[in-house]
């Protein structure tokens, strides 16, 4: 453990031996956060997901700095399906020590894949689907994407519970049990799906003992028996002796029965039974209207997602893609660390700040962002300057001319008052056969530097490609 003040190593003292600056309360923290770190990584080992989750936590509150505790949160949110917060964990931890860092590792695995990070994306795009169509009443159609995310995301704890829910909805409390067990294996103290469980045995309980009771009656008061394609159901005592006063009573009832059923009961029921089937068949009628009126809106509503989709999609690539936003962001934090670490050189610094497209910072880059890459380009102008000028002279004299022409380009943009280099840039140029930019950058030089060295044999060489 180091000091927070100066860095120097602590002793078993109460305060630095370096600076003599009271340590005790910054001791007193560093020790929570490893046991809390220790105490998320003993729950994760028996798969207490969601306790880990929240000890690595509170971990971190304690101490930002602790990348351990970072891989180890990204990977539990990993098991858990939360793929999004496990890359965040890790991208901070690697830009916390970018130096062996196991985080690194994980990502560029996962990175590799990109058949599996599509997959990931559009696990999340159907669950958040899903719950639209939670939100709208559309029970059925959340139900069947919420199959769809678990079959390509088998381990997302969110999409289990969300389907659960929705079938005790419609109370269909067996497959909502099976989907909570699910989650239990994969989450064991996650909190959620213990109380849905609860739930389910309250409202599932009543309803399984109710019908054990049921089938016990109806096991002690018949027997069934299979014959074949038949099942045949008889008394338990089918030998008990029955006295022909009962035959003869028996008789009568099925005569009166059968007499009652052919003229009275039957004519009725065929009457209700037409009437049932003549309204079962309007109100199948206007279900089917009523569905095609709905399929032409979700057909349109279709459309309309996959336009905005397609623009999305447009717009994405337009922040994470090469030269985007994100990319754009990411290369200049690069650059600016780079810049703070002196070991790594002004070259360093360029090399990230190259990278930036230039329509970016002129056209789309907040004012803030221009204003640190400006300060970065003149913080390395002179030392950058410098070496491209050297390196593009080299490159010159060895008659590598398009070496020559990007060093000097460069060297030029950061220092605009060397007309040396501009004035090379020219020769450049012709030499390597672009007579246009080689007469472009000669006026240049004349505009620029009309009492230059170089001024005279630049107005020759446009005289001579005039000629």
């Amino acid at each position: 453990m180091d000091c927070c003040y100066c860095g120097f190593p602590l002793s078993k003292l109460d305060y630095c031996t370096n600076c003599k600056a009271d340590v005790r309360r910054y001791k007193k923290i560093i020790y929570t956060a490893n046991r809390l770190y220790n105490e998320g990584l003993d729950r994760a080992m028996v798969r207490d997901l969601s306790g880990a989750v929240n000890s690595l936590k509170h971990c971190l509150k304690c101490d930002k700095n602790n990348t351990d505790a970072r891989n180890l949160l990204g990977l539990v949110y990993y098991e858990m399906g939360e793929v999004v917060s496990a890359f965040v964990e890790w991208t901070i931890s690697r830009r916390l020590r970018p130096e062996k860092n196991i985080a690194a590792e994980y990502l560029d695995i996962v990175q590799s894949n990109q058949g599996r990070i599509e997959i990931m994306n559009m696990t999340i795009r159907k669950y958040n689907i899903a719950l639209r169509y939670c939100q709208e009443g559309s029970n059925d159609l959340a139900i069947i994407q919420l199959q769809k995310v678990i079959k390509q995301n088998p381990k997302y704890v969110r999409a289990h519970q969300l389907l659960a829910l929705l079938y005790m909805d419609k109370e269909e409390w067996a497959k909502a049990e099976r989907e909570l067990e699910r989650c239990l294996k994969i989450d064991t103290g996650d909190l959620l799906t213990r109380r849905y469980l609860k739930e389910i045995e309250l409202q599932y309980g009543e309803e399984k003992e109710r019908r054990a009771k049921r089938s016990k009656r109806e096991k002690h008061s018949a027997v069934t028996i299979q014959r074949g394609t038949e099942t045949i159901i008889q008394p338990v005592n089918p030998r008990e002796h029955i006295g022909a006063q009962g035959f003869f009573q028996i008789a009568i009832g099925l005569f009166i029965g059968v007499f009652a059923a052919y003229f009275i009961v039957m004519p009725g029921r065929e009457a209700r039974v037409r009437e049932e089937l003549a309204a079962d068949v309007l109100s199948l009628n206007e279900q089917i209207e009523t569905r095609n009126v709905e399929l032409s809106e979700k057909n349109a509503r279709i459309v309309e997602l996959e336009e905005d989709n397609s623009q999305l999609q447009d717009n994405l690539n337009a922040y994470s893609g090469t030269g985007g936003v994100v990319a754009s962001y990411d290369q200049l934090i690069s650059a600016a660390f780079a810049y703070m670490d002196y070991g790594q050189g002004d070259m360093a610094v360029e090399e990230y700040l190259d990278l930036i497209p230039t329509d970016f910072v002129e056209n789309k880059a907040t004012p803030a962002y221009v204003e640190l890459y400006n300060y970065l380009r003149g913080g390395i102008g002179d030392s950058v300057a410098t070496t491209y000028f050297e390196s593009g002279m080299e490159a010159y004299r060895v008659m590598d001319y398009p070496t020559a022409i990007s060093h000097l380009e460069k060297a030029f943009s950061y220092d605009n008052s060397n007309d040396s280099a501009l004035y090379y840039l020219g020769l450049s140029y012709f030499e390597s056969g672009d007579i246009t930019h080689a007469e472009d950058t000669f006026e240049q030089l004349l505009n620029l530097f009309p009492q230059s060295e170089h001024a005279d044999n630049a107005r020759r060489k446009i005289e001579e490609i005039s000629e």
